[in-house]
């Protein structure tokens, strides 16, 4: 193992990022490919087979409630036993090859035991990849933006697959049936993908033990830092009532899966720039950018509109905004918490994150679809605004400063 490590940090880069980190991003690609695929049309399939709102937002938050906790007791789980390899290789297999049988399900219910498979196997591996990545990562910021450039260059193949599809008179259950095919790609390309030990990379780099930051304990800036981070999950939009919405802007529901191609392509180009940037300028500042235009777009979501051209210009532009808005705030908030995790415990640092993020937000997509249903799309988004500008002030007004312990620099 100490061999096959001497040349993590000397390694050939491929678009700036180890071929390590590429193959992850090859494997994010066709799962992405295959899970998008799905995600473009499953709130229209939902509503298909007699789901609602509220059920696509049991649906939505059950799911990923599960993925999230699960993330924290693997990451902590990954540290233990030193290996990350096995939790991925497991994720990765158990989503890809559960999901496409949800176009065969009679009811939501049989939707949502399938797509709760498919979040187990994603928070199996979710933190032990991001432990990976950043393991092998010479700038986190450019390795998890371009790996979630690559996640997102699936999402846009799967949606296109999907629209294209529709087009040719395929049926919901068949195309998310076909995403069975990428998905064994990418399980038999992350085999390839190599373990480190991390006291191995000490040893690389020459750094001794005692420079290197301690987390034994849960620190209490820590905590601090992952509720908050946590939170904006909460105030987040998910993606499904964005589809649904959707329907009110466009004259024939093909073309929604395009509006999703748009927000994955928006997400694929400005993920790695956005990562990059918040290398050299900080983090902070572009969250709060993207948490604003959110906020923004939930409020013009709020208010009815005609089908018409103008309807259709305007939701293009939202599905960009919100592109940009995943951009600039998924992967900032991972990288940030490499900023704050020494080597050896970033899986339990990524693990604490994942499992806040679980906790937060268990209730948000179930309230969201309530008041959806019981109420209005107008009360809705007013009430998903509202929490998010509570959010941007929270986070505005928090000095980062004094929460993270700046990693030392190798």
């Amino acid at each position: 193992m100490v061999e096959e490590n001497n040349s993590i940090h000397s390694q050939k880069l491929i678009l700036g990022i180890s071929v390590q980190v590429f193959i992850m991003g090859l494997v994010s690609f066709f799962t992405d490919v295959s899970s998008e695929m799905i995600q473009s049309i499953l709130p229209l399939f939902i509503f298909s087979i007699g789901g609602t709102a509220t059920i696509l937002g049991l649906i939505s938050g059950v799911t990923t409630a599960i993925s999230n906790i699960l993330k924290g007791f693997t990451g902590w789980l990954s540290d233990r036993i030193n290996k990350r390899k096995p939790f991925i290789v497991a994720g990765y297999s158990l989503s890809n090859l559960s999901k496409p049988f949800i176009g065969l399900s009679p009811s939501w219910e049989f939707v949502l035991g399938l797509k709760t498979a498919d979040r187990f196997g994603k928070g199996l591996r979710t933190s032990s990849r991001d432990t990976l990545i950043s393991y092998y990562a010479v700038e986190k910021g450019k390795a998890f933006g371009l790996h979630r450039a690559m996640d997102t260059l699936g999402a846009v193949v799967g949606s296109l697959l999907a629209f294209l599809f529709l087009l040719l008179a395929w049926s919901y259950s068949q195309i998310i049936f076909f995403s069975i095919f990428p998905g064994i790609l990418a399980i038999a390309l992350i085999l390839m993908v190599r373990d480190v030990d991390p006291s191995d990379i000490d040893k690389t780099l020459g750094i001794q033990k005692d420079m290197e930051p301690k987390m034994e304990k849960v620190d209490r800036n820590f905590i601090k830092l992952i509720i908050i981070l946590g939170v904006i999950e909460f105030a987040s939009l998910d993606i499904a009532f964005l589809i649904i919405r959707a329907i009110d802007y466009v004259p024939v529901e093909f073309l929604i899966p395009i509006l999703y191609l748009i927000s994955n392509i928006i997400y694929t180009v400005f993920s790695p720039i956005t990562g990059s940037l918040s290398d050299k300028i900080g983090r902070k500042s572009i969250i709060i950018i993207g948490l604003s235009l959110l906020l923004v777009t939930c409020i013009f979501l709020a208010f009815p509109i005609r089908i018409s051209l103008y309807s259709i210009l305007v939701i293009i532009i939202i599905f960009i905004v919100y592109g940009y808005y995943l951009a600039s705030v998924d992967p900032i908030s991972r990288a940030y918490i490499a900023d704050l995790a020494g080597k050896k415990k970033r899986g339990r640092a990524y693990g604490y994150y994942y499992l806040s993020v679980g906790l937060i937000s268990l209730g948000e997509s179930i309230i969201f679809g309530f008041i959806y249903d019981l109420f209005s799309y107008t009360w809705a988004f007013l009430y998903i605004s509202i929490l998010l500008l509570l959010c941007i002030i929270i986070f505005a007004i928090t000095d980062f400063s004094k929460i993270i312990r700046k990693e030392e620099k190798n």
